[in-house]
């Protein structure tokens, strides 16, 4: 079992990933976020949870640790979605 750390930083990355690749109407890495607009795709704590072969519960616990600092969660009846991402030279 993964220590929390290692566990954070494998449901960052893969959140950060998955989300990224969802955009199909922008690239968040080429285009300033004043301009992501209203066409975000959230990413799904199971999609991240299928990607990490992770335990959902670990997913969740992890991404709640992550919110705000590098992810902006989105919640619905207890499961949790990435529903942007803070870029790099935001302020923490």
């Amino acid at each position: 079992m993964p220590d929390e750390k290692t566990t954070d930083d494998m449901v960052s990355e893969s959140a950060l990933q998955l989300w990224a690749a969802a955009q199909t109407d922008f690239d968040p890495f080429e285009v300033d976020p004043s301009e992501w607009g209203p066409h975000i795709v959230p990413i799904r704590d199971v999609d991240i949870a299928t990607d990490t072969g992770l335990e959902i519960e670990a997913v969740r616990e992890s991404l709640r640790r992550d919110a705000g600092r590098k992810l902006v969660l989105g919640e619905d009846g207890g499961n949790l979605s990435v529903t942007s991402i803070v870029p790099a030279d935001e302020p923490l």
